[in-house]
């Protein structure tokens, strides 16, 4: 028995539900109605008193990408883009299990109240929960498509019998006899209480609000927090403590965001500064480049985030990129954050506007004349458009938000948590941001957030109502 799994004490003599669910967010509503539908009595435990529960998934924008794609995409093209964007790094089993497992994600989805429309001519806005979140500051939530399905689908889960343990916070996991498991619950008031199920779900949204594990697994706490507040870490420490095993990966899914987000609540968690700087580039304090700007908005991001100085790095943009790209997204940059009073410089040219931001003058001027004069010869290479040729020149400055790490408890591709030695943990499972598997590498590939969760969170149910049978 693993040392930091105690025996049990002090047991309830209730009888053992089948499965348990840590987590009232997307994966974790699936994984609960899709056991109970499969004939188990589930017990879903939420810490949150927002019902039907908190999280990142009533925050988003509810957009079921698969890769920034069309999730309808044939399954083998969804997974060469995600080989290529974790430079390989992806589980084979949890990739394939994901690609197989979207469409008829889709089908149960509608099946089960979802409202799902196509939201614009983008591709990775084919399948977005209706009615459709804008992407606006603030926590505006309630009203809109992912909580209005997953209030539904918690109405239906309580009127066939599921039990909602709320508020009710799920912190310690112990063996039970019967090679079942117990849960121990923090309750309001300051008690505690036991719950043996024969199968747990870990899906409480990751650990990227916890500072400790932020710096211990992300390797960085210098980033602001885009996300729900509750994503602590509970699930990634109860399955540690029973001998699971991490997927270690330091990146996080998250965007360019003003640095006066930190103190400024008009400016959280949008308007996100990625287009900006696909087109521009992104310096630290000596005016030199981190990254190759315009592969990805989240590589971007994480470059910031685990660069030399994550607090003193500046979008730099020409005038066109302001008035193009910089007008992208509801709120837009331009002019939002002037309209908030965020600091945007303006610079004749890059010695000048060095000047205004602290900014290294001579470094940012090298940088600017060499990929004003051979962009190809730059180093991080620089891809893709560049703007940096009509003044005045403008600087952001900048910091990272974290909205959810790519790395997580190890699971195989029925969700089922795995040891060291890459064998599964039996009774054990995870879905949502407390697996992880499908996203990752170098370059912080990401896959898509909510068809993760909705995905595993079936997987999980499933298999976990299986096991209780």
């Amino acid at each position: 028995m693993d040392p930091r799994c105690p025996p049990p004490t002090g047991d309830s003599s209730e009888p053992p539900v089948d499965v348990l669910v840590v987590g009232a967010g997307l994966a974790g509503w699936c994984a609960a109605a899709r056991a109970q539908q499969a004939g188990a009595s589930v017990v879903v435990v939420e810490r949150s008193r927002r019902r039907p529960g908190w999280g990142n998934s009533v925050l988003s924008g509810g957009a079921l990408h698969a890769a920034l794609r069309d999730p309808r995409t044939s399954p083998d093209q969804l997974r060469d883009q995600v080989r290529e964007l974790t430079d390989g790094r992806a589980d084979e089993a949890v990739l394939r299990t994901w690609s197989e497992r979207l469409l008829p994600t889709l089908d149960w989805l509608v099946e089960h109240g979802a409202r799902l429309v196509t939201d614009g001519d983008a591709a990775h806005r084919a399948r977005v929960f209706a009615p459709v979140r804008r992407t606006e500051p603030g926590r505006r939530y309630a009203g809109f498509g992912v909580w209005a399905f997953l209030r539904g689908l918690a109405d239906e889960f309580t009127a066939a019998g599921g039990t909602l343990r709320q508020p009710a916070r799920a912190r310690r996991l112990r063996p039970a006899p019967g090679a079942a498991w117990q849960v121990g619950l923090d309750l309001p008031g300051g008690a505690t209480e036991w719950i043996t199920s024969r199968a747990v779900v870990l899906a409480d949204g990751g650990f990227q609000a916890d500072p400790g594990l932020r710096r211990d697994l992300l390797a960085t706490d210098r980033v602001l927090l885009r996300g729900a507040g509750t994503a602590t870490g509970d699930g990634l420490r109860m399955g540690r403590s029973a001998g699971a095993a991490l997927v270690p990966d330091a990146g996080f899914y998250g965007h360019l965001l003003v640095r006066e987000a930190r103190q400024d609540h008009r400016l959280w968690p949008y308007p996100i500064l990625d287009p900006l700087a696909a087109v521009g580039i992104v310096v630290g304090p000596d005016g030199r480049r981190l990254v190759d700007e315009s592969h990805h908005g989240v590589t971007t991001t994480n470059a910031v985030a685990h660069g030399p100085a994550p607090d003193g790095c500046w979008l730099i943009v020409d005038d066109d990129g302001w008035r193009t790209e910089g007008r992208i997204g509801d709120p837009a940059p331009n002019p939002y954050l002037l309209d908030c009073g965020a600091t945007v410089l303006t610079g004749t040219g890059p010695a000048d506007l060095a000047a205004r931001a602290g900014i290294d003058p001579a470094g940012l001027s090298a940088t600017v004349a060499q990929l004003r004069a051979a962009p190809e010869n730059a180093w991080p290479p620089r891809t893709g458009r560049l703007r940096l040729a009509v003044p005045p020149l403008r600087a952001v400055p900048l910091v990272a938000g974290v909205t959810f790490a790519l790395g997580g408890l190890w699971v195989d591709g029925r969700a089922r948590l795995r040891d060291a030695a890459g064998q599964p943990i039996g009774g054990l499972y995870a879905a949502g941001a407390t697996m992880g598997g499908l996203h990752g590498g170098p370059r912080a590939g990401y896959a898509g957030g909510l068809l993760e969760a909705a995905v595993f969170g079936l997987v999980a149910g499933e298999e976990a109502a299986r096991r209780s049978r």
